[in-house]
């Protein structure tokens, strides 16, 4: 009847559901029982809904439907409702860049439904059903503009690098190794929600809006999980589990790294396949998980472990009974599950990696960066692996690019094993904090993008444009200018840069002097005199710092400038050739022993720098040590008071166990003591809602166990009772009982007692109504009444008459018998008739009629009997027995025998007939 009964709210054609039907604009389509709803290329199809024991899902069985069909066309929106239905697959339509409303808690009359899909983040907004239209309305307005997500051009390059720095800037996240296409459509997405229609409007919106970029954020994330997604990868990672557990030891380290994991469904997946596995091969071994992801939202709910019911479509019944326990409508990972992984904040581009690891599965990030990125992540898995250890990629990536370190195990399946040669490791790390890039060692940033050419230009034309080369601080080759090959050669080995070690025989040592003495004293130029050795001539070593407010580093200028050669003194006429070559020898040792001394001056200098630089280090070192030591005592400090927290912990857990053990005992005590009162009893708080009642209240009123929290006003009550609702107010506003007898349909009569509900400290916060069953109490009182009444009749009758039982003992004697017959009460009351002392009430004939009168119910009239009596005399007597019964169509149960005497000539006429 669901249809008719939507139509009369509707102008819209309200229709159920049936096979392959068409969805059409302004439609209301209705489910038919027993059916889920799916949607394939528009049309609406029904599918059999088998019972598993668990709740029926349809709105997640739906939308993830819609999702698939439609993409970013689909709309879903979850309005009032309990539960956590619709929570997954609006999560389904979000990531397929559909549309997700949500209801305003604060507006919805049931939350479940609401806050279960705002705490998954599966909302793009969260309105009041009066917002939505307006909303709705700009979405459909952005799917028919040219900026249409799945048919526009991507957002221009220019306009993706201004975002990229605002969410530097602002969120200090670096995303500019993602693939712009995939930034493009995410940020085309945001367009369509807002309404907005160029991407310089965006980027404007964007730097005005902070909960925007926030927004962007999540979207660029792209956290969408789900349980043992693509079943068939996780059973081809059992079929390679046995070889790479293979001769593993009980009680040795298992250590699995999920990066991407996202709200961690992959962890809790790899990790019931592993226990499954572990348990199969009869196994022991200590589990230990990592799985980090770059969104802290996202590892809050993986560290809850907490799931909507919807799971249950992905995870087996046995697997939910044994890893998840209900709760409500969700399932929690068991503790046993949850203790055997780490949830933790990582970037896993930029930070570093976990070592020693068994096992690497990446199924959601690397899809979504560029090669370069995806390059050096797998080295980084690679440098993170043990030997022969696994890595699991999603269906949609790959290992190429990366044969020398991974070789494929199960290409279809995205399964590699490690290779056993060496990956590089990059010498310079981005940070994105900082925005420029460090060296893996330390020390002052490169700069990157300085234009080192001016500078340099203009020093080189200061000194008239010899061959020179610019270093930095650490003597690291950043520019060369004209032909150094005479002064420098590489090194053989490892690539290295450095001009100290590039310097060829006889010029290290001046080199690494003057680079010293220049970065000592900044205002002056270290110059050094080298002689010439073999075809190179004697040259002059000149080394000097470069100023330039764009520089962000200290760099130097190394030049080398040919020596001037000074004309060779010739031999004063007379003097001896020998003498002469003598002087020049003497010349030329001299200035070897200067040059030597020079270079040893040098070396002494670097051997002192050196001695510094480790006597710094070693200082550094010492207070490093201090302060690891002071760390490891606040941590032994921090260790001895979590344990004390963690002894006082289970103090309280004791104590609250035990108070839950007498609440428990308490209430168990409570109902059976309600239950065994048989009073019907219904338990109202301060606003006159039910909060509870007893089973026999639904003698009184139509109560089902769904009514509680309804208010009094909407319940109807079976007793004549028109003001219960007004005097239950009246008891929470003056705190006095009332009492108030009612009747029922059947007849019965309830006593109707109001009092205030008190609380331990002694508040009140509502009334409790108790109906006591009154009838058989009203019922002897009329009998008590009838009967005082009876007897006052029964005593102003002039003529005698007796009550008797079914055995015929007198029950009851009027007080004109006493008086007729000179008899006493206690010679009288409870004898038989037969013991009243007088021979005809023993006759047969008399007794065969009263006993007939009893049984047949007829009495009899003018029954005539003749007595002897000592006191009066002889009496003759006109007998009439009628019977009673208590209720009328019953078995009489006493007789009333009328006794008239016959007088005069009345007993003259009646002599004949006397018996």
């Amino acid at each position: 009847m669901l249809p008719e009964i939507l139509a009369k709210c509707t102008e819209m054609p309200v229709r159920a559901i049936g096979e392959e039907t068409r969805a059409e604009p302004n439609h209301v389509y209705v489910e038919p029982r027993g059916h889920s709803v799916s949607i394939r290329a528009g049309r609406l199809s029904l599918e059999s809904v088998a019972s598993r024991g668990l709740s029926h899902l349809p709105i997640d069985r739906f939308f993830r439907a819609l999702a698939r069909d439609q993409g970013s066309h689909a709309a879903g929106i979850v309005l009032s409702g309990t539960g956590a239905d619709g929570t997954l697959g609006l999560a389904a339509i979000r990531a397929a860049s559909g549309l997700s409303l949500v209801q305003d808690p604060a507006t919805a009359e049931f939350e479940g439904m609401p806050v279960s899909a705002i705490q998954a983040r599966a909302a793009d907004f969260v309105l009041s059903p009066t917002e939505m239209s307006a909303r709705l309305l700009i979405r459909g307005k952005g799917l028919a503009s040219p900026l249409r997500e799945d048919a526009a051009p991507e957002v221009p390059y220019n306009e993706i690098q201004s975002i990229l720095a605002i969410m530097r800037q602002r969120g200090g996240h670096d995303f500019s190794e993602y693939k712009h296409g995939t930034l493009s459509r995410r940020i085309a997405r945001r367009m369509l929600l807002h309404g907005i229609d160029g991407p310089l409007e965006y980027v404007r919106y964007l730097e005005q809006n902070d909960t925007e970029i926030d927004a962007l954020w999540h979207d660029w994330l792209i956290g969408v999980s789900s349980f043992f997604r693509d079943p068939e990868a996780f059973q081809a990672l059992e079929s390679a589990l046995p070889d790479l557990l293979a001769g593993r030891e009980d009680g040795s380290p298992l250590r699995i790294w999920v990066p991407g994991c996202a709200t961690g469904e992959e962890a809790y997946s790899l990790l019931i396949i592993l226990i499954e596995t572990l348990g199969r091969l009869k196994k022991q071994l200590e589990i230990q998980m990592f799985a980090t992801d770059l969104n802290p939202a996202a590892i809050r709910i993986a560290r809850a472990g907490r799931y909507p019911e919807g799971i249950a479509a992905d995870v087996s019944d046995s697997r939910l009974t044994r890893f998840f326990t209900r709760e409500g409508d969700s399932f929690r990972a068991r503790k046993s599950l949850r203790d055997l992984v780490v949830f933790a904040v990582q970037d896993a581009l930029h930070d570093p990696p976990f070592t020693r690891v068994d096992l690497v599965s990446c199924r959601n990030l690397l899809i979504y960066l560029q090669p370069s990125a995806q390059r050096r992540l797998l080295r980084s898995f690679h440098y993170s692996l043990n030997p022969r250890g696994l890595l699991l990629l999603g269906s949609s990536e790959n290992a190429t690019g990366s044969e020398d370190f991974f070789s494929p195990l199960d290409g279809h399946f995205r399964i590699y094993r490690r290779n056993d040669s060496t990956a590089p490791q990059p010498s310079f790390r981005w940070s994105a904090v900082h925005g420029e890039y460090r060296s893996a060692m330390g020390g002052h940033p490169v700069a990157a993008t300085t234009d080192l050419a001016s500078p340099l230009r203009r020093a080189l034309a200061e000194h008239f444009g010899p061959p020179a080369v610019l270093v930095d601080e650490r003597g690291q080759i950043q520019q060369i200018h004209g032909q150094v090959g005479a002064y420098l050669e590489l090194p053989a080995g490892r690539v290295n840069v450095n001009v100290v070690d590039m310097a060829r025989h006889g010029l290290r040592t001046p080199i690494a002097s003057a680079l010293r003495e220049a970065m000592d004293a900044d205002d002056r130029v270290a110059e050094r005199s080298v002689r010439g050795e073999g075809d190179r001539p004697a040259l002059r070593l000149k080394v000097s710092r470069l100023t330039a407010p764009q520089l962000a580093a200290r760099l130097f200028l190394v030049s080398f400038e040919p020596a001037e050669r000074s004309p060779r003194r010739r031999a004063r006429r007379g003097e001896p050739v020998a003498a002469a070559r003598r002087v020049r020898a003497g010349a030329h040792l001299e200035q070897e022993l200067l040059d030597t001394r020079s270079d040893l001056q040098g070396s002494i200098d670097e051997l002192q720098a050196a001695n510094e630089e480790l006597a710094a280090a070693n200082e550094e070192a010492q207070s490093a040590n201090e302060e690891l030591q002071s760390t490891n005592e606040e941590l032994q400090t921090a260790k001895e008071e979590t344990q004390s927290l963690n002894e006082e912990l289970h103090t309280v857990n004791a104590e609250l166990t035990q108070k839950v053990a007498s609440l428990e005992q308490a209430t168990d005590d409570l109902l059976n003591l309600m239950n065994n009162l048989e009073v019907a009893t219904i338990f109202l708080d301060g606003q006159l809602r039910v909060k509870r009642f007893t089973p026999q209240a639904r003698r009184v009123a139509r109560l089902i166990d769904s009514d509680v929290g309804r208010p009094l006003a909407d319940l109807a009550t079976l007793l004549d009772y028109p003001n219960l609702l007004s005097d239950a107010g009246c008891v929470i506003e003056t705190l006095h009982a009332s009492e108030t007898e009612a009747a029922a349909p059947d007849g019965s009569w309830y006593l109707v007692r109001i009092r205030p509900y008190r609380t331990a400290r002694n508040t009140v916060e509502g009334v409790v109504v108790t109906f006591f069953d009154i009838t058989d109490a009203r019922h002897r009182e009329r009998l008590q009444a009838a009967r005082l009444l009876a007897e006052s009749i029964v005593d102003a009758v002039s003529d005698p008459f007796l009550v008797l039982d079914g055995e015929l003992r007198v029950v009851r004697a009027n007080r004109a018998y006493y008086q007729s017959f000179q008899a006493e009460p206690e010679q009288t009351d409870g004898r038989l008739i037969g013991d009243l002392g007088a021979d005809p009430w023993s006759i047969p004939m008399l007794r065969e009629r009263l006993e007939k009168t009893l049984k047949e119910g007829t009495g009899f009239d003018d029954f005539e009997v003749e007595i002897e009596l000592p006191q009066v005399g002889r009496r003759r007597l006109l007998l009439n027995a009628h019977p009673l019964a208590s209720k009328p169509g019953s078995i009489a149960e006493l007789v009333l025998l009328g006794i008239h005497e016959i007088r005069g000539p009345q007993a003259e006429a009646a002599g004949s007939e006397v018996m």
